[in-house]
């Protein structure tokens, strides 16, 4: 698994992200639609550098839980509480 591809995945995912953000917070659905539309695809077309289905698994996840990560700070930024 290579960590730089996997974070270009997230930057590039994270952009739909960025975008949504001017519009409202951003929510769990926002997040599953940046992984399905961005990530998921480009995840499943690289499937076959993993050596296994546990390191493929390990890279969805950790997609997820960058995206997540980039969502908060994206709120946290551009939509503070009062």
């Amino acid at each position: 698994m290579d960590p730089q591809e996997l974070d270009w995945i997230v930057q590039k995912a994270s952009e739909l992200l960025v975008d949504k953000v001017r519009e409202a917070p951003i929510t769990e659905g926002d997040i599953k639609l940046a992984f399905d539309i961005f990530a998921e695809p480009r995840l499943k077309k690289i499937a076959s550098s993993f050596e296994s289905e546990e390191e493929y698994t390990e890279a969805v996840n950790y997609v997820r839980v960058k995206l997540h990560e980039v969502a908060q700070k994206l709120n946290s930024e551009n939509w503070p509480e009062g």
